[in-house]
């Protein structure tokens, strides 16, 4: 996912976020929630809802289109100037702000910590120590103006230096409301906000509902206290004595027995003694809650979350309408070679009828030219839409209008350059070309033809043993084996690609095999028929299985694996393994199997041993690791190559 796009999903992220708070802050005052408890425990539900918008979501998916065109103009040669060569895009500066926002807002939260832990060295016990001091550890500090509450095993209260000073009554409701933060394990709650608090620094909305949670956490402690000391009054008398002292940085994570900022709220609700019978408060709460899902499926709706774009190459002067319909992925649509030497262009209106699944289930051209139906169909018939269009009759617009290049002639035969290039499993050769071509090795290509080693000559068939002075080196074609180190989605959204591996029978670390793979290809194709499933080789000893959608651009492998019979004729120079002399009185014959990586250059690179009689083995490692491979190519580009070599020891007679 570009640094683009994970912005502009955080900015629709927020947005949903901030019409949320918006349209669920008025509900409390609509159903009349004014129970302290009732509303904290709405609060959190909706702070809860902010958090998991992502993830209660269906993510939309984006197909970008797009042709590739080289266009090579030379106006001028002059020296070149000094030009800036290093530039961050806007997108990477604003992800780093925010970072950097996150960093600052938890640095000062271990500050917070860190004054705390100096506070309560400072501090000095309470004495007399109170009744309340069995559940926590009473102390007075000169650090702070107003009660602080914090720790969880060990909880502390830490008061102000006046507090010895107030009236016994006032005290005991002072206390009774730090006991009671204890009791509930508010600390806990508290420092889970203020990591939100970081992670959102920048969020308005989040900071409100933050405030709003921490007033309904007091008022609900506030409530509880008087209700246990039954003082009222002398309760009254304790916040208008805390309030009087002085002000300090709010910087400590626990909850503050006062802010000043909520006194009158507070005041105001004790006050009136709002009260909700159980019927009412559950019922008030669960329309609440109602009205919260559909706040969450209005903003969801509104500014949707997008995953990442699935590429599909059009032949160029190809565009492609939707009609705001969404897809999972479709096939390129390509310009008929026969209409662009006519010069012909127009748009095309296709109908397409979906299928329960969201296939393409038949399709006729509304309007448009006889020469570009075809092949509009062609591409067309094999797309697959999102589920919310599933059962549903379409109508896409496609337009095709006469590019600036006109393709060139090779060989006779006219070539265009375009498509989506998906590399295939080597170890299938067909026609010279290196690569999983349909009809060859495991996996092969969903659309194009995939690298190139140049002309192969001819090959000698499997199990041809060629002379090589004593030894005979014989190459088998070579087959994966090991563990199943990764298995990779590519083309299908988030949530699609998530569910698809839930559906896999095989998992990653399970032990590779054709069976294997063939169940992994056999869900693919239950979970969508136009999934392909090839694979990638890793190290040795793991094998890496792709599933791609149509058009998927695919990573093109760092390393491939090529079967001994392909490998053979690369090689350029060989070093002929010596026959022990041990091995010979000891009249010891049979074949080393050795698995070669060879580097980009044609050097071995890495050779461990597959099997073989001990006395043979270092002597063939000795000379294969000295042989010189030509560069094997892939899309024009060196690639490393895993391979096989069996190294034949015969004895003469």
């Amino acid at each position: 996912m570009s640094t683009n796009l994970i912005l502009n999903n955080l900015v629709s992220y927020s947005l949903q976020i901030g019409m949320l708070v918006g349209l669920a802050a008025f509900v409390p005052a609509l159903l009349r929630l004014r129970q302290p408890g009732a509303r904290l425990v709405y609060w959190h539900i909706l702070l809860a809802a902010c958090l998991l918008l992502p993830l209660a979501q269906p993510w939309k998916p984006a197909i970008v289109a797009g042709t590739v065109e080289i266009t090579t103009v030379i106006t001028a040669v002059r020296p070149a100037a000094h030009a800036s060569h290093f530039s961050i895009p806007r997108s990477e500066i604003a992800l780093m702000v925010l970072a950097a926002g996150v960093l600052v807002r938890l640095f000062w939260l271990a500050v917070g910590f860190w004054k705390l832990r100096r506070y309560r060295r400072r501090s000095q016990p309470l004495y007399p120590s109170p009744t309340w001091g069995v559940e926590a550890s009473l102390r007075v500090s000169g650090d702070v103006s107003s009660p602080v509450t914090f720790g969880w095993r060990k909880p502390v209260v830490l008061l102000p230096k006046t507090f010895p000073a107030l009236d016994a009554r006032v005290q005991d409701a002072i206390l009774c409301h730090e006991v009671l933060h204890v009791r509930r394990r508010d600390w806990l709650f508290t420092l889970a906000e203020e990591l939100v608090r970081a992670a959102f620094w920048f969020h308005p909305a989040i900071w409100w509902l933050l405030g709003e949670i921490g007033l309904a956490r007091e008022q609900e402690v506030d409530r509880l206290a008087i209700e246990i000391t039954q003082q009222r009054d002398e309760y009254m008398d304790a916040l208008l004595a805390i309030a009087g002292s002085r002000g300090g940085l709010d910087l400590a994570p626990a909850p503050l027995f006062l802010r000043k900022r909520h006194l009158k709220q507070r005041v105001i609700l004790i006050l009136t003694e709002a009260r909700m019978s159980k019927t009412r408060l559950i019922s008030a709460l669960m329309a609440s809650v109602a009205v919260l899902m559909a706040a969450c499926w209005l903003v969801t709706g509104t500014f949707p979350l997008m995953a990442a774009p699935q590429v599909v190459n059009d032949s160029p002067g190809v565009t492609v309408g939707l009609s705001g319909a969404s897809l999972l992925h479709r096939f390129p649509v390509e310009y008929p070679v026969a209409a662009l030497r006519a010069g012909i262009q127009g748009t095309l209106s296709v109908e397409v009828k979906l299928d329960a699944k969201g296939n393409v289930a038949d399709a006729h051209v509304l309007s448009g030219p006889d020469e570009l139906r075809k092949a509009a169909l062609q591409s067309v018939l094999q797309w697959h839409f999102a589920s919310d269009s599933a059962g549903a009759t379409r109508v896409v617009q496609i337009n095709f209008e006469l590019p600036k290049t006109i393709p060139t002639e090779l060989n006779g035969q006219s070539v265009t350059v375009s498509g989506s290039m998906v590399p295939g499993v080597v170890g299938g050769v067909r026609s010279g070309a290196l690569g999983g071509v349909a009809g060859g090795a495991v996996g092969g290509v969903v659309r194009g033809t995939i690298g190139s080693v140049g002309s192969l000559p001819p090959q000698p068939l499997p199990g041809v043993v060629s002379p090589f002075g004593g030894v005979q080196i014989q190459r088998e074609p070579y087959y994966p084996s090991g563990s199943i180190k990764n298995i990779t989605i590519i083309g299908l959204p988030d949530q699609a690609r998530n569910e698809l591996l839930s559906r896999l029978p095989v998992h990653e670390g399970d032990t590779f095999s054709p069976e294997a793979l063939q169940k992994i290809t056999q869900a693919a194709q239950e979970f969508d028929e136009h999934l392909s499933t090839r694979m990638q080789s890793g190290d040795i000893g793991g094998v890496t299985i792709l599933i791609a959608a149509p058009g998927a651009q695919l990573p093109a492998p760092q390393r491939i694996k090529v079967g001994g019979n392909v490998q053979a004729v690369m090689v350029v120079s060989k070093v002929t393994p010596v026959y022990p002399e041990l091995a010979k009185s000891a009249r010891v014959s049979g074949v080393v199997q050795l698995a070669v990586i060879i580097n980009k250059d044609g050097t071995v690179q890495e050779i461990h041993s597959l099997g073989g009689p001990a006395l043979l083995i270092q002597a063939a490692m000795d000379a294969v690791k000295q042989w010189v491979y030509r560069p094997t190519l892939l899309n024009g580009q060196p690639v490393q190559v895993e391979t096989t070599v069996d190294v034949n020891f015969t004895l003469n007679q």
